[in-house]
């Protein structure tokens, strides 16, 4: 067996570059010969044979891909030692290698064991694994004793995989999402819809997915799309009402079912306008995925507004109106308290959607009321049987007024309550309400004893400035 020993410095020189990932920068191949220089070293002692050790581990290692391993390798793929001046390192490589369910093209690493090859020598004995996807060590350089040099062409084609069903939403399992970018401080692309938020934090395209166990490639004319979720609560696929698909011009891909935090959809098309589509109850939310912002800002307006449900307390929320303080004789008296309470909704289930850019606002009018009745001299008096109304219910808003639209009547325990819908602007703190309380009852003859009752009455309450205020909701 030559001598090993290292030719003068001039003679290690940069190969081509390596595309490995983890292994930065270029491939540096040393270059030795039986010229009487020092010999290698490993851990302190001088090496012997080893051509053979090189011998032995690459037939280990062509065994260990040969026995069901799933990867593609080059005629030119075969074990190195890693040299830093004549030291070797703990740690041979192999390859280099491209496995089924691997985007880039690895090594294997491979320890050695330092066997007694007579007085202050080792000989390298290879351990029988190989651990694969690793890195060059940093200020080594490939070593062979044959002077043989890694490929020409690095990246190696990754063995064939299952193709995926076409147009066919699919689901990662935990930790198969492709690797991202740091994205802690990114702002994520939110959607809502009345039953919950679907937040996107990311998305990836790329021609292949998932492991080793379940790797897939891409449809001829498709590529993977996958979208990464932080929260996905604003979608049930068993609703009739709620629906999530992924929109590439005139194709939509419908995503028909829940079961991960990372969908992958088969896609062609323009990929810059590729959507994630929210639908709850006819109405289509869109989300762009090229810079997670939503397409129309109006369209749902109530779910993103900062302001409370609630209204804040106000002293004009309720009160009492009488007809006659003095409550003289031969003159109707009477009295209303009320009590006005709102709600700002972004969706009901009766109403359905509102106009884009707008909210629900609720108001429910209670009332209660006594008489009126005619105060006749002494005890005599006039009962009415009476009909209450609400007319013209109004709202002012940004300097505008808009007329109410009257909904259900709660019958509760205050006196009951008359429910008021308004379409207001989605971002409106305030708003002032106005209604008046119209009475109409004829007399009751066989409960009255007053003689000189009038026949009939009409009374009208106006309750007049009700402020609704909302504040912004805590946190924001």
């Amino acid at each position: 067996m030559k001598q090993q020993c290292i030719i003068s410095t001039g003679e290690t020189y940069m190969k081509r570059k390596l595309t490995a990932a983890g292994a930065a920068g270029f491939v540096s191949v040393m270059a030795l010969a039986g010229c009487g220089g020092p010999p290698l070293i490993y851990n302190g002692q001088e090496l012997s044979e080893v051509e053979k050790s090189m011998e032995e581990i690459d037939a280990a290692w062509k065994q260990s891909v040969a026995n069901g391993v799933e990867a593609t390798v080059s005629d030119d793929s075969r074990c190195y030692l890693q040299v830093n001046d004549e030291t070797v390192a703990e740690t041979a490589v192999c390859g280099p290698i491209h496995y089924l369910g691997n985007d880039e093209t690895t090594w294997d690493g491979a320890q050695w064991e330092a066997i007694a090859a007579g007085k202050d020598k080792f000989s390298l004995k290879s351990e029988t694994s190989f651990v694969p996807n690793q890195q060059l060590q940093a200020n080594t350089d490939l070593y062979r004793p044959d002077d043989k040099e890694p490929p020409a062409e690095m990246a190696l084609k990754e063995p064939d995989a299952p193709v995926a069903e076409k147009d066919k939403a699919f689901w990662l399992p935990v930790g198969q999402a492709p690797v991202q970018a740091d994205s802690s401080n990114a702002k994520p692309g939110i959607l809502k819809s009345p039953i919950g938020t679907v937040s996107v934090v990311s998305t990836e395209m790329s021609n292949r997915i998932g492991g080793a166990s379940n790797r897939q490639q891409a449809p001829e004319g498709t590529q993977f799309l996958t979208i990464n979720f932080s929260a996905l609560t604003g979608f049930e696929p068993s609703s009739d009402v709620s629906a999530m698909a992924v929109v590439v011009g005139d194709k939509t891909y419908p995503v028909e079912t829940v079961d991960g935090q990372s969908v992958v959809v088969p896609v062609s098309g323009d990929l810059e306008k590729a959507l994630l589509r929210l639908t709850y109850d006819g109405l289509d939310q869109d989300l762009s995925l090229s810079d997670l912002s939503r397409v129309d800002e109006s369209v749902a307006a109530g779910l993103y507004s900062d302001l409370e449900t609630e209204p804040k307390e106000s002293e004009s929320r309720s009160g009492d109106r009488r007809i006659n303080e003095a409550e003289a004789d031969n003159t109707f008296s009477g009295s209303l308290n009320y009590k006005v309470q709102a709600e700002r909704l972004a969706y009901d289930q009766e109403r359905k959607w509102p106009a884009a850019g707008m909210s629900w606002l609720k108001v429910n009018l209670s009332t209660n009321t006594i008489g009126p009745e005619w105060d006749g001299k002494g005890y005599d008096r006039g009962v009415y049987g009476l009909t209450k109304t609400i007319e013209t219910p109004t709202l002012q808003i940004a300097g505008k007024s808009i007329a109410g639209e009257l909904g259900d009547v709660d019958n509760g325990f205050f006196g009951g309550g008359q429910e008021v819908w308004y379409q207001v602007p989605a971002d409106s703190p305030q708003a002032t309400f106005s209604a008046d309380v119209k009475l109409v009852g004829v007399l009751k003859s066989t409960r009255s004893s007053a003689k000189n009752a009038p026949p009939s009455v009409e009374h009208v309450y106006q309750i007049r400035d009700v402020n609704l205020e909302f504040a912004p909701k805590a946190g924001n």
